[in-house]
């Protein structure tokens, strides 16, 4: 017994020690305590990202606390990286035992800001060689952004053409939205209808900015990536052990919508999921009738993705989900009996992804994306009386299917030359009842760049890629960029592309016709090539230390060949697809902005575009003229967590061909000119965990525009969407990060 004592106390003492040791050898291990503050207000930046690199070239990533502080253990001596959205990137070194105070610069041109578009690894927005204009997820939030059709609404050099049905549709550079690829994380979104995708349909809750690229990208993206490309980059959590977000919003108009998600991660993995449901009761301003110009509908999205680090290899999987029901009401036909028709939408993304950074300064990424687009409409006979619905006939389910796979490798070969080279596979297939033809169209491809830094001014960029279309005939493209950086802070660039683009499965084969829509297809239809030129060329004048002023401007010009076009029928109601011999566009933009510190911003800009058809193949090109301009002005007090904003747009008349099957040529129609403006303010409290955004969209209450066709035997007068009016609008935010 007295031994088994001994022994005990043996025990506890040797616990004792040992515990002493291990908190003795904790106190001693090398820590850095970093303090991230602004340097004009002395303001503690809450969340603020720091990467550690270590010499084997591991990332690890912190994020600040309320306080603006992150506590770090250091074995070695590391390279670190601060950065935080509107303030400049700052790279130091850090040692054990010190505490380091990291004043941020406010970055006023947002030049340190990171994309991803057509580039193996990501880069700052001023070394890229393509001129990418950022729509931030604070600007976004600030707006009251609820899809991509509200963030695109006030930039330059773009339009928006609204449809009951077939929802909004994109114009950049004068031409439609067939000509601009749209990516979600560099990949293709599918379910275009009419050549467009719809907007309104793609979900922002969990976007981190978009990309926009003016002017050709056809080398690295392919068909549609002529007039520019829009890349959604989405939401991924590094820094924190846990994050997450939910968010309610209200507009008086009738939509509610709500979202919600959770971002973690724990040593090489990391996970997602976010759900979010949309609500629209429609509206119309004619309360006399039953139709509706805006029609009711709702919307559901989910999300989810793992992603796993293993050796330097970072792979992600993931599932994307969205649903639409969208209710075409119909007049009465008799007392209490109308026909409604019911639009089923829904989208599925799988996907999987991977990249890899090798010691030769050379990297590896690659992309597998299945998608499917599923739309079924279903009419119905609705009896309010005995408050009833019942189907009228069979309903009509249209399918589609893409697989898109992509592999690209990049290597800084020299100094001076970096070579990027890549294979893709595109497959799309379709089937349905208002599809003439089940099949499929494939596209294989091998594309290469080579960046070359002639000086320390001066970059070019040749391209090629080589394109295997299992339809149809495809010519060699080619592209060439240049960008020239001044010593005074001059900037141009300057890109030259042969473009290409099959008819896509709709335009060949899928017939759309419903109470208001009667399009068809057409399988005769042949490719369009094309040719771009963009140039940019922009000025920054430093105004003391806290404030600049940049000119910026921009021109393009397209000639496109054996254009597809939607041409009038005889009938003067039905639409198909046809070849126009030769269609150009050309303009200019011109900008200037001013930014005090990131407290005061505003921005004004106009944009000329023309638009000229050679039906004939003369070329005799008679140009349609309109003028564009654009305004925004915000001012934020950072004491009080305060900011407002105010955006405004004049879309100026603008003439439209109509192309038509008849002899006598096309149908000019005559779009009147209209102005968007809206208001919003943002607080932030509670150490910025909740955000209240509230405002008034289209405080000019535009709802409508004028559509006047002349020519032919189609001469007539109608309405045109645009808005849905004045309305308010109200969003809270609420933010999570567990570090």
């Amino acid at each position: 017994m007295k031994k088994w004592k001994i022994d005990m106390k043996n025990k506890i003492t040797i616990c004792v020690l040992m515990l002493f040791y291990a908190v003795s050898t904790l106190a001693q291990v090398p820590k850095v305590e970093l303090e991230i503050v602004d340097s004009t207000e002395g303001l503690p930046l809450v969340g603020a990202h720091v990467c550690l690199i270590t010499a084997s070239g591991v990332k690890k990533y912190y994020s600040t606390d309320a306080k603006g502080k992150v506590e770090i253990i250091l074995f070695e001596n590391m390279e670190c990286t601060v950065s935080y959205t509107g303030f400049k990137t700052q790279e130091i070194e850090l040692a054990g035992g010190e505490k380091v105070k990291v004043k941020m610069k406010p970055d006023l041109l947002m030049l340190d800001q990171v994309v991803k578009t057509a580039s193996v690894e990501p880069e700052k927005a001023d070394k890229s060689i393509y001129k990418v204009g950022i729509i931030t997820s604070d600007v976004m939030e600030k707006q009251g952004v609820q899809n991509v059709r509200d963030a695109l609404r006030f930039q330059p050099n773009i339009n928006l053409r609204e449809d009951g049905v077939l929802g909004s549709q994109i114009i950049m550079q004068g031409l439609e939205g067939q000509h601009v690829k749209f990516l979600i994380d560099g990949m293709p979104i599918i379910g275009r209808q009419d050549g467009n995708i719809d907007l309104s349909q793609i979900d922002m809750s969990q976007v981190d900015h978009i990309e926009v690229i003016e002017g050709p990208m056809s080398v690295v993206y392919g068909s549609n990536a002529l007039a520019g490309t829009v890349n959604i980059i989405m939401k991924e959590n590094k820094y924190y052990r846990l994050t997450g977000t939910a968010q309610a919003y209200a507009e008086s108009v009738g939509q509610l919508n709500g979202n919600v998600n959770v971002q973690g991660g724990r040593k090489k993995s990391k996970f997602g999921i976010s759900g979010g449901y949309r609500y629209f009761n429609g509206h119309d301003m004619n309360k006399e009738t039953r139709a509706m110009s805006w029609n009711p509908k709702n919307q559901i999205n989910a999300d989810a993705y793992y992603g796993l680090n293993l050796s330097g290899w970072e792979a992600k999987l993931g599932v994307r989900l969205s649903r639409e029901d969208l209710t075409y009401k119909g007049n009465y036909l008799q007392p209490l009996r109308a026909i409604d028709t019911n639009f089923l939408t829904d989208r599925v993304t799988y996907y999987g992804q991977f990249d890899k950074k090798f010691n030769n300064k050379s990297s590896l990424t690659g992309l597998v994306s299945y998608n499917t687009y599923t739309r079924t409409s279903q009419e119905y006979v609705v009896k309010e009386d005995l408050n009833t619905e019942d189907k009228k006939g069979d309903p009509n389910i249209d399918e589609f299917e893409m697989l898109n796979a992509r592999i690209s490798y990049g290597q800084q070969i020299k100094d001076w030359m970096k070579w990027q080279v890549g294979y893709e596979l595109s497959n799309e297939t379709g089937k349905g009842g208002r599809v003439k033809e089940n099949g499929g169209l494939q596209e294989n491809a091998i594309w290469s760049d080579l960046k070359i830094n002639l000086n320390s001014n001066l970059v070019f960029q040749p391209g090629v890629r080589y394109l295997h279309h299992n339809t149809f005939d495809a010519p060699l493209i080619y592209s060439g960029h240049l960008k020239f950086n001044s010593d005074n802070n001059w900037n141009s660039r300057l890109s030259f592309a042969k473009g290409f683009r099959a008819p896509s499965m709709k335009e060949l084969y899928m017939d759309f016709v419903d109470t208001n829509h009667r399009i068809f297809g057409n399988e005769d239809l042949t490719p369009e090539t094309s040719y771009n030129v963009t140039l940019s060329l922009d000025k920054t004048i430093d105004i003391e230390q806290s404030s600049i002023l940049k000119f910026e401007t921009s021109g393009f010009y397209n000639h496109l060949f054996d254009v597809i076009e939607l041409a009038m029928g005889d009938d003067g109601i039905s639409y198909f697809y046809q070849n126009i011999s030769q269609k150009k566009t050309h303009g200019g933009t011109f900008n200037v902005s001013y930014n005090n510190n990131n407290l005061f911003k505003v921005n004004a800009g106009v944009t000329l575009t023309g638009i000229g058809y050679d039906l004939q193949n003369t070329s005799e090109f008679n140009f349609r003229y309109s003028t564009d301009f654009v305004a925004m002005a915000s001012y934020s007090w950072p004491t009080l967590n305060l900011s407002m904003q105010l955006d405004y747009k004049y879309t100026g008349k603008r003439v439209q061909l109509y192309m038509n099957s008849e002899e006598e040529g096309p149908t000019e129609g005559t779009l009147e000119a209209y102005s968007m403006l809206n208001y919003s303010a943002t607080k932030r409290f509670k150490g910025n965990r909740f955000s209240l955004t509230a405002g008034v969209k289209n405080l000019l209450d535009v709802n409508d525009i004028t559509n006047t066709t002349q020519g032919g035997a189609h001469s007539s007068s109608s309405n045109m969407l645009v808005a849905w009016g004045r309305t308010y609008f109200v969003s809270l935010k609420y933010k999570l990060n567990k570090i």
